[in-house]
Parts: structure tokens; sequence; C-alpha cells
């Protein structure tokens, strides 16, 4: 998976088996297979909970959850046959009435804000309500581009009161057959009649047999700053090997580049084996001009989270207005996102 992070093509093994030089769309353009379920099957089913999910299951790519209760982030993801995002111990959500490690449940991506994210602060939970909010307005089409098959899935998740902040999001998920690649775009818009903080981090999540001990997190950094003092022998961006005694490190990592940048201008996050790239996190940094991680290599938990955000997840700048998030005016809106894309071979 080289840095360039092209929309690379899986590998075929003995059990996948195609005609030669096509593509999986081409499977069913050319009528080697008369449904395109066969290649890119979606559908809606009820997980354990009873919780609507969007299953996604795409020939030589990602078979990835859309959770249509939690905000349209990311659950179970698979690649390969190789589970990929991090799952947590617990099994169900218990509900509102539970604190947010009580109901954190993992998956590829779990999306924190808009009206907090870290710990919690002044009436807010921690990480904000996004992630326990359902979304609504949902499609998803299939559209045949480049010899694959893209899906589309389009929704609006919203974080409005009668007298506070109105807060609407438009997300799109692209991926497509052939792909270890998803796309999350967001349209962040404050639709009420007064200003708005809006804090966003983009929590990405993975986990064994993805994560392995002495994986590295490479970045383009130049800063890096702990939330709380680092434990003997811990590096921020290098995973131990597991130990039931290891705590969490969270980090923030810093470039005056991610601050002065355009917005055209992407940064990555790229977890390595050696030499090897496992796993890629992009962003764009005229929204997302911060990088956090967490890693949490405990016996039983083994998680390593990439984070890219708009506000400061710990330190003195969240005692400014709005926890150091930007405003949004009435009206207007921001566009950020992240692309992960994953190899586990």
């Amino acid at each position: 998976m080289p840095d360039s992070h092209p929309g690379r093509v899986a590998q075929l093994g003995p059990t996948q088996v195609r005609p030669a030089a096509l593509g999986w769309a081409d499977l069913v353009t050319q009528g080697y297979a008369p449904l395109v379920d066969l290649v890119a099957d979606v559908g809606e089913v009820l997980a354990t909970g009873g919780e609507r999910v969007l299953r996604i299951r795409l020939a030589g790519g990602l078979h990835l959850d859309v959770l249509l209760d939690h905000g349209l982030d990311l659950g179970q993801a698979w690649f390969a046959g190789v589970p990929v995002a991090w799952r947590s111990p617990n099994p169900v959500d218990p509900g509102p009435w539970t604190d947010w490690e009580s109901r954190f449940r993992g998956g590829l991506l779990v999306t924190c804000g808009p009206d907090n994210i870290g710990e919690p602060r002044e009436g807010h939970g921690q990480h904000g309500t996004h992630h326990a909010s359902p979304a609504f307005d949902v499609a998803w089409r299939r559209v045949e581009r480049d010899g694959e098959i893209v899906v589309e899935v389009q929704g609006r998740v919203a974080h409005t009161s009668l007298g506070g902040p109105r807060l609407v999001v438009d997300r799109t998920i692209s991926l497509a057959t052939g792909s270890g690649t998803v796309q999350v775009e967001d349209v962040w818009q404050n639709v009420g009649a007064a200003p708005s903080g809006l804090a966003v981090l983009y929590h990405v999540n993975l986990g064994a047999p993805l994560l392995v001990p002495g994986g590295r997190v490479a970045v383009d950094a130049e800063t890096t700053r702990t939330r709380e003092p680092l434990p003997p022998g811990r590096d921020p961006l290098v995973v131990p090997e597991i130990d039931p005694g290891h705590v969490p490190v969270v980090a923030e990592h810093r470039t005056s580049v991610w601050d002065d940048a355009d917005a055209t201008h992407r940064a990555w996050a790229t977890l390595r084996e050696g030499d090897r790239p496992r796993a890629r996190v992009e962003w764009t940094t005229a929204t997302l001009p911060r990088l956090a991680t967490w890693c949490f290599p405990q016996t039983g938990t083994w998680v390593l989270g990439i984070e890219p955000t708009n506000a400061p997840l710990f330190g003195p700048e969240r005692a400014q207005p709005w926890a150091g998030a930007p405003v949004l005016e009435p009206g207007q809106s921001v566009h950020a996102g992240v692309v992960v894309d994953v190899d586990p071979t």
C-alpha cells in the first residue's frame, strides 16, 4: 500500500476467480454475474440490541457496517477476510443512563462532538452526542466507476434544540469493490440563529490483528505532547508489547504547516509494521489542524486510535469559550472528514 494512497485493487487468491482483465463491475455489465448483489451486496439488518445497521459486502473490498442509529459512523470492518476495526469489550450499548466508556463499543470510526470532545465539561458528556444520535434521510446507491462498483451512502444527523445550538451534518460515505479504502465526507452547518461552537474529532479505531506489537505511527508533525506524564518505556507513536498493566497514552501532534495550510492540503498518519504500511488515515488540515492519538495496549483492550480533530482534546486551551473549538456563525458551514485505507494482508 504505497503512501500515495491510490484506490488499489486487491490481489485475488485461489478462491477469488474472475475472468482476466475484468473489474468487478465488468462481471455484471458483461453478463458474467446476473445481479450486482453478487459483487456489491448492501442491505439493512437489525444487529444485537435491535440497532439498525447498513451492512455492505464488497467483492475484493471491505465488508463494513454503517451504523444508522449511531450518526452514520462505521462499525465492524473486514478486508481480505481479516478484521481491521477495533471492538471494545462491551457487547451492546446499555443506554443513555450510563457513561461513555460503558457505551463505547469501538468500530472503525466513531465521530466525537459537536458539543464536546475529550473529558466531560460544563454539563456536556465525554466525546459529545454525535455517536449517540440516529441518522435520518438516509439513502444509498451503487454506481459503476472504472470497472468497479462504488457504494455511496448519504444521510443527515441533527444536533438541535429549541433554545440552544442547532447544527446539522450531511454525511457521504464512499467505498468500492477491489479496495480497502473508505471515505467519509461531512458538511457541518449552523442552521440556528446564534453562533455555535463546533468541536469535531474523527476517532479511527484499529485493533488486532491489524495492530501488532512494535507497530509505529508515522505522522508529518513537528511537536507531540501527552495528556498525562508518559509512562516509562512508552512512546506515543509506538505500540508496545501487550501487558495487563499498561495504561492508555493520549497525545496531541501538531505542526505549523497544518495551521497555515490551504483548503486542499492533506495530512496523513500511517500505521506501519517495520517498513510495511498496514493502515493509513488522511484528512484535510484546513478544518482539522490537529491530530490526537490514543494507545491502550492492555490485555483485553489492545487498541490504537488515530484521531484528526479541529479542537484541543486537553490542556489550558479548553478553558477558552467553547473549550477552544472554532465557532460557526448562523448559516455558515464547513467541510471535514477522513479517508481510511487498510491493508492487513
